[in-house]
This record gives C-alpha cells, sequence and structure tokens, in this order.
C-alpha cells in the first residue's frame, strides 16, 4: 500500500494528525500519478490544504503542466486566494488541453465575484469549444437563473431535462425549471412543473416557491396545503411563516395571520419581517396596543430595526400617543437622522405637544423630499397656520393646491392669504 492510500485510510478513520504525516511521506516517495491521485481524492473530500501542498509541489517539477494550475487555482479561489488564482488561471493558452477546465473555474470565479458578465463570455467560450459538454449547460443555466435571466435559463435546464437528466450536481432540474417560470411571471407552467412531484420530494425553497405560485393564482387553499407541509417538515424556516402570514391575510383571516407571524418569531426572533407582519395583523384586529407591543419587541431583537421604529412611530401616531412617539424618535435619534420620516412624524408629536417652532423647523428639514406629497403639505400647513409666517404658508397652499386642486378648506385660505397679501 502505498502512502497515498495510507494517507486516505487516516483521513477516513479521523487520524488527522498520522494522516498529515503520511502526506509529507508520500511527496518524499510515492510516484507523482499516485500523489495527482491523492490530491484530487483530497480535494474531493474537502481536505485542501495538504491537496494544495501537493498541486505546489507537483507544479515545481512540472511547470507546464497546465491541469496542475487549474486545479491548483480552485482550491485558491475557495481559500480567498482570488489573485494567485486569477494569474494561475490567465497562464493557461487556448492551445492547452486543460483550457475548457480553465474556462470553467474562471467563470466560476467570475461569479462568485459578481463579474457575470465575465463568467457568462468565459462559459460561452466554453460552449463553442464543447457544444455537447452537459457541466457547461448546467453552468450556463445557473449563471443565467441567479441573473434572472430566467427565458436564457429556462433553454439550457430544458436541454438537460431531454437528455434524460432528472438531477444534475445534486440540483433538482424539474424544480429548478419550475422556479423558472415561476420567476418569469408563467405560473400556470411552473404549477404544472410541480405538480409532476410530491410535495415530499420538495426542498424547502421549492416549496415555498410552489406556494407563491398558487398565491399568484389566487389559489388560497392549496398554497396554505402547501405550507402546511413545509411546515411541518422545517418548522424552522422563516420565509414559510412569511408567506402562510401573507396567505392568511389574502383570506382576511387575520386571527390566523397574526398566529403564524408570532409562531415565526418564535423560531426566528430577529425576522424584522415576521414583527411587522404580525403588527399589521394586529392592527386588522383592532388591536394596535398589541401591535406596538410587537413592534417594540422587534426594535429590541433585531439588528437593522429602522422599519420597526419608523411603522411603530407611525401607530403611536394612529393612537394619538404622541409623547410616547417623541420618546421613541429622541432615543433613536442618531440612527435616524438621514430618514425623512423620522422629522415628519417627529413634528406632527411637536405639534401635538404645543412646540410650533421645533415642529416648523423638522418640517422645513424634509420640504424637498416631500414636496410632492399632499399629506406632508397638508400637515405643514396645518403647522405654519398657527404660526405668523404668512408668506410661508402662502407658499405651501400654492404648492399643495397644486396636488390637490379641489381642496375647498385649503382654497378659501388661499383667498384668505391673497386677500392679506394685497393689503
Amino acid at each position: 500500500m502505498s502512502f497515498s492510500e495510507k494517507a486516505l485510510a487516516a483521513y477516513q478513520n479521523g487520524d488527522l494528525t498520522q494522516a498529515k504525516k503520511l502526506v509529507q511521506q508520500a511527496l518524499q516517495q510515492d510516484s507523482d500519478d499516485e500523489l495527482f491521485d491523492l490530491a484530487e481524492s483530497l480535494t474531493a473530500a474537502g481536505i485542501t490544504t495538504e491537496s494544495q501542498k501537493i498541486y505546489q509541489s507537483l507544479l515545481k517539477k512540472y511547470p507546464q503542466e497546465d491541469i496542475l494550475k487549474v486545479n491548483l487555482a480552485e482550491i485558491l479561489i475557495s481559500d480567498d486566494q482570488i489573485d494567485r488564482a486569477t494569474d494561475l488561471l490567465n497562464q493557461v493558452q487556448p492551445t492547452s488541453s486543460a483550457y475548457l477546465s480553465a474556462l470553467l473555474v474562471s467563470a466560476d470565479l467570475y461569479q462568485t465575484l459578481g463579474l457575470y458578465e465575465v463568467s457568462e463570455q468565459k462559459l460561452l467560450t466554453a460552449l463553442r469549444l464543447a457544444p455537447d459538454e452537459e457541466v457547461i449547460q448546467f453552468a450556463l443555466a445557473e449563471l443565467y437563473f441567479v441573473e434572472k435571466k430566467y427565458s436564457q435559463a429556462a433553454t439550457f435546464y430544458e436541454k438537460l431535462i431531454k437528455q434524460g437528466y432528472q438531477e444534475f450536481s445534486g440540483c433538482s432540474l424539474t424544480q429548478r425549471l419550475a422556479a423558472v417560470y415561476a420567476g418569469a411571471g408563467q405560473y400556470e407552467q411552473a404549477k404544472t412543473m410541480y405538480q409532476k412531484m410530491s410535495l415530499a420530494s420538495l426542498n424547502a425553497e421549492s416549496l415555498a416557491n410552489y406556494a407563491t405560485v398558487e398565491v399568484e393564482l389566487k389559489n388560497y387553499p392549496a398554497a396554505q396545503k402547501i405550507i402546511a407541509e413545509l411546515l411541518a417538515s422545517n418548522p424552522d424556516y422563516s420565509p414559510g411563516y412569511v408567506l402562510a402570514v401573507q396567505i392568511a391575510e389574502h383570506q382576511k383571516d387575520y386571527q390566523s395571520a397574526l398566529k403564524q407571524a408570532q409562531l415565526g418569531i418564535g423560531y426566528d426572533p430577529f425576522n424584522g419581517r415576521l414583527y411587522q407582519l404580525a403588527a399589521e395583523a394586529a392592527v386588522k384586529l383592532n388591536d394596535v396596543p398589541q401591535a406596538v407591543s410587537l413592534l417594540q419587541k422587534g426594535i429590541e431583537r433585531v439588528e437593522e430595526n429602522t422599519d420597526l421604529i419608523l411603522d411603530c412611530s407611525n401607530l403611536l401616531l394612529q393612537d394619538q400617543q404622541y409623547q410616547a412617539n417623541q420618546d421613541l424618535l429622541t432615543e433613536h435619534k442618531e440612527q435616524l437622522n438621514d430618514e425623512p420620516l423620522y422629522h415628519w412624524n417627529l413634528a406632527r408629536s411637536l405639534e401635538e405637544l404645543d412646540q410650533i417652532s421645533q415642529a416648523l423647523q423638522e418640517m422645513l428639514s424634509v420640504y424637498q423630499h416631500y414636496q410632492n406629497n399632499a399629506a406632508y403639505l397638508k400637515d405643514l400647513i396645518q403647522i405654519l397656520r398657527q404660526g405668523s409666517q404668512k408668506q410661508l404658508l402662502l407658499t405651501a397652499v400654492k404648492r399643495y393646491l397644486q396636488l390637490v386642486p379641489d381642496d375647498q378648506d385649503i382654497i378659501e385660505l388661499e383667498q384668505e392669504l391673497g386677500d392679506w397679501n394685497e393689503n
């Protein structure tokens, strides 16, 4: 038995210290072919540190052997050594027998970096060289799927399915094609694809997509059944609870919507969207205090909580809790200072608390942002009417009437201000 074989056996038995020693002995005594096979086996097993050493050793002996460069580059990419990997891949010329492999690894690298156009060009070049190579077809399908170029993705998934493939690299092509049709808005075709599979065979993401398709088709009982299957098998899959809430809301079952949102929060207490949905359901049930309480819990737990704070602010204003709203916004002033709604909502509380000058200051600070918003202008007019800046009031009134020309109260106010202006 070679040292390479002994090293693999040691890794399989979990004896890492002995395995590393055997790899070193293999480097000294085994043949180059045995070492190459060992490096491939180690890479496949995810033991890249040792396989990297082997490829580097072999590359010193065979600097022109391009497959070594490609295999080493693939390891370096996984180790986030992008520049070294790119340098190795660029050394592989189109005349090399390893050029096709280099193109595929390069495409994967550029896709990882978000350079989708470069990745696509690499894959299309590979496809021209090997038009019947299924790995290239699948890589293109996956790239187009990530880019949401669903028509192109469907072409390659369909081609692979016609060639007899049901799965490729552990990916269900039927599930993928169904997701592509759904992404393209072809919901009936997507449903047809999903119906070819049992619910039990679908993964969590596919079940969620299937339920979304049924929602789009307004088949809410069917969507509810799919979500029940999803949450029974994956009770901690929080996107499933988001869908469950939305389905209940479509059916105007707000009690169930609230219950599903609260269940989801129990599994994922850091999901801001679930707190928002729970609060919305509570409001529909005319339970504003519970909605506020839910949002307050979310504010405490969720790291990116700006939307939750502003939602809570809106509810406090709706419930006429002006001091509580001012306290909330003041507590998060630094975080919210760049949010226009923060200033508007704070102004609304300040006005109700008879702090008119401060309210006006807050409102005017976001005038440029909200000058086309009739509700904002109406609030601004209300605040200005309590002060002495009549010219500014007239400007706000004229702007408002451009947006709402039939508001009789404001028309009369404009006339009064016009009379004042003439005098």
